[in-house]
């Protein structure tokens, strides 16, 4: 099987097949796959940035958050930052991965036009720029932080391309929340 895909008995596995680039859906029926393409991936998608870890660090009276110093570089940075949508979190991302998302819904055609026009318009309104100084301390928005409830100790969360900054109390919780699929999904990977 081509890209390390492995057969398995009615279920769908994600792959990228490195012959052509694309990401694969593999769906197995009896003893017949079916490819189909989700997606041409772009020459430059893998991100300039790669966020890993759990950190836990302190927001100042100023807003201040530090960013951890493996993710940060030694010179100031500009980031965009995105309340999730459901407000459970903050998202943290350079301008570079932010056009990528940006792009990406642009361009999914399983969205209707109205519905990608209106998503587009509520994304780049909620969204705000921010900078981190040289010592890699990030500056956020009171009201982003009010309606976070994000104060005192928070958990940044590396999460690929971009990080996540979390009210600690949530975090705890969905952590708990989510490690059943993390276990599931981890076994199903062969992890």
């Amino acid at each position: 099987m081509q890209g390390g895909g492995e057969r398995m008995a009615g279920r769908a596995k994600n792959f990228i097949d490195p012959g052509f680039g694309w990401w694969l859906k593999v769906v197995s029926s009896g003893a017949k796959w079916i490819n189909t393409p989700l997606q041409t991936m772009e020459p430059e998608s893998h991100t300039d940035r790669f966020y890993a870890g759990e950190f836990r660090h302190c927001i100042d009276e100023k807003n201040r958050i530090t960013i951890p110093s493996r993710w940060r570089r030694d010179k100031a940075e500009e980031f965009i930052l995105l309340p999730e949508a459901t407000h459970r979190f903050l998202l943290v991302m350079s301008p570079k991965e932010f056009a990528r998302m940006s792009q990406a819904a642009e361009t999914n055609q399983n969205v209707s036009a109205r519905d990608r026009r209106v998503f587009l318009r509520q994304l780049h309104s909620r969204a705000q720029h921010a900078s981190a100084d040289r010592q890699g301390r990030l500056v956020l928005p009171e009201e982003l932080c009010r309606r976070l409830g994000l104060k005192g100790e928070v958990a940044l969360v590396g999460n690929r391309g971009r990080f996540e900054i979390w009210n600690l109390q949530r975090w705890k919780q969905a952590h708990e929340e989510e490690t059943p699929t993390y276990q599931h999904v981890a076994n199903e990977i062969g992890l």
